[in-house]
């Protein structure tokens, strides 16, 4: 393990090991985080560890000086990447309101694949949470594009909603506030016209797009009404629900309090009805059947061990890929797809690998992104 996944680590067991279920409040298990949080952010600065830019960067310097890639003309669609295995910030369920909701803010959140986008020298790579390759694609960022990495959703349409931003060129934002990453992820896009440089992709078969999702802050009432009583949230594929993000948190690997989720449903049952009588009707419809006797903990829980059973039979090779595909949507009360998408590849055996792409070009992408 190096020093950046043992302080990742350190920051998710302080609160797996003292909650022990919920025993312990979501608010008391933030507020310890955060002081900790705030005492080894200090520390890493004090010791010099290297972050997650450092890691990318002498990934990429092992693999220019490495002749064990493959130099073959063959090129595997689909591969691993220890880097990039578990890197992405989960969420807890929404047990109870926040006291200090105005620290808050509101992310709607696609039905699609959570992954990490890693853009460099030219190309794209993406990402699932375990660290399996989605796809790759040419960009029109330039060869001179320092590395950058983004949190993001990816749907049907081709279309990477970025959620939250880990590396931008010479700098490491995941020890940075959450404050702080949103509104450099947003200035940074903006500058650089990256959405418009994004892909060289001239049809909707080849063309990908990047979007930013909207963030609404509780400090400004207005915001977040106008956030929950928008229908539809997204042009191309439905809402799959809310993520609130504590502003002071940093991004850390794995799950979290100080990132929640809910379902559109339970909005009204969590946050109150002060919240709920603001949200579209449409969303409230979509409750499962059973869920108004049941009530919203019980669901969770519901939810939580169905998730597990899941994630179990794919373990032990009992369902695969396709039995939980991108396809399968979340209807009452199935596994979201949230959860059950990561890793998958979008598009079949067909990929979206351009054959005609030169050798240099192929060569390249595996020197940058491949594990050696």
């Amino acid at each position: 393990m190096t020093d950046s996944d043992d302080s990742a680590s350190r920051f998710s067991d302080l609160y797996k090991n003292k909650s022990r279920g919920r025993e312990q409040h979501q608010s008391e298990r933030r507020r310890t985080l955060l002081e900790e949080q705030k005492r080894l952010r200090q520390t890493e600065v004090d010791s010099s560890r290297p972050g997650l830019l450092e890691l990318i960067e002498a990934e990429g310097t092992d693999s220019e000086c490495s002749s064990d890639y493959p130099t073959q003309r063959y090129r595997r669609k689909v591969w691993f990447s220890k880097l990039y295995r578990d890197k992405v910030q989960l969420s807890e369920w929404m047990y109870e309101k926040p006291d200090d909701l105005d620290s808050w803010f509101l992310v709607p959140c696609p039905v699609g694949i959570r992954c990490l986008l890693v853009l460099r020298k030219g190309y794209a790579v993406a990402y699932g949470k375990t660290g399996r390759s989605i796809t790759r694609f040419a960009t029109r960022l330039g060869k001179r594009h320092c590395v950058t990495v983004l949190d993001c959703f990816l749907t049907k349409k081709r279309i990477f909603y970025a959620l939250d931003m880990l590396v931008y060129k010479e700098m490491d934002l995941v020890q940075c506030e959450c404050e702080f990453r949103f509104q450099w992820l947003r200035s940074k896009v903006e500058e650089e016209n990256m959405q418009e440089r994004f892909c060289t992709g001239t049809t909707p078969e080849n063309r990908w797009q990047l979007e930013l999702l909207p963030v609404f802050d509780f400090k400004t009432r207005d915001q977040v009404e106008e956030g929950l009583s928008r229908y539809p949230m997204f042009n191309d594929t439905g809402l799959d629900g809310f993520l609130f993000y504590h502003k002071e948190s940093n991004y850390i690997y794995g799950r979290t309090p100080l990132v929640t989720w809910l379902f559109p449903f339970m909005v009204p049952d969590v946050l109150g009805s002060e919240w709920g009588h603001v949200m579209h009707h449409k969303y409230l419809q979509q409750k499962p059947n059973g869920y108004q006797e049941q009530g919203y903990r019980a669901y969770m829980d519901e939810f939580d061990a169905k998730l597990q059973n899941k994630q179990s039979q794919r373990t032990s090779g009992r369902v695969s890929h396709m039995e939980e595909g991108e396809d399968e949507v979340r209807q009452g009360g199935d596994v979201a797809s949230w959860e059950k998408m990561d890793a998958v590849p979008v598009g079949g055996d067909d990929g979206y690998a351009d054959e005609d792409w030169q050798r240099k070009e192929l060569d390249e992408i595996r020197r940058l992104e491949m594990e050696g």
